[in-house]
């Protein structure tokens, strides 16, 4: 798959459903089997912030920078600024972007989006979304999960790995 464009899909739920404990186990399984993986993160309801007062890139962005970046000898952070929520097309061309080099993309959160999607269920109700290809909830012990494609435990990576692989990525098992 190196060369083409990573194949994306999002993981969506209400809060306190285990949608970022499964992605990381999703992205944990996928790297174990080979793939480049990267995450895009929906915090819709904070303003986060990841520069803390008076640091360097704070004192930048005070001074007005629209774009920050900090590097180490392991890692970098990337900074945008803007005054109105760019679309979710605007953060996956830059992660989709050649030399990443990446398989896939996993999106937390974006549950409006067309995007693939697997669904993390709680106690709440459930709304109608588009492009549904899973199901996700806590049935151990239960007969929900048996003879149902559609309807995983949360527990089961291998069964989810292999949904994604067949229904996202359109390679067999």
């Amino acid at each position: 798959m190196k060369g083409s464009k990573p194949h994306i899909f999002s993981v969506v739920g209400y809060k306190n459903t285990g949608k970022t404990t499964l992605v990381a186990k999703l992205v944990a399984a996928l790297k174990a089997e080979g793939y480049r993986v990267g995450t895009c993160k929906h915090d819709g309801a904070h303003d986060f912030e990841i520069d803390r007062e008076q640091t360097d890139t704070w004192k930048h962005r005070q001074a007005g920078a629209d774009v920050t970046l900090i590097a180490s000898k392991t890692h970098a952070a990337l900074q945008f600024f803007y005054q109105e929520e760019p679309a979710l097309d605007a953060w996956l061309e830059q992660l989709s972007r050649p030399e990443l080099g990446l398989d896939l993309i996993i999106v937390e959160g974006w549950k409006r989006s067309d995007l693939p999607k697997i669904v993390m269920l709680g106690h709440e109700k459930i709304e109608q979304l588009s492009n549904v290809i899973g199901y996700v909830i806590d049935c151990k012990g239960t007969l929900i999960a048996e003879g149902y494609a559609e309807v995983y435990d949360r527990d089961n990576v291998e069964a989810l790995v292999d949904l994604i692989k067949t229904r996202v990525l359109n390679t067999t098992t």
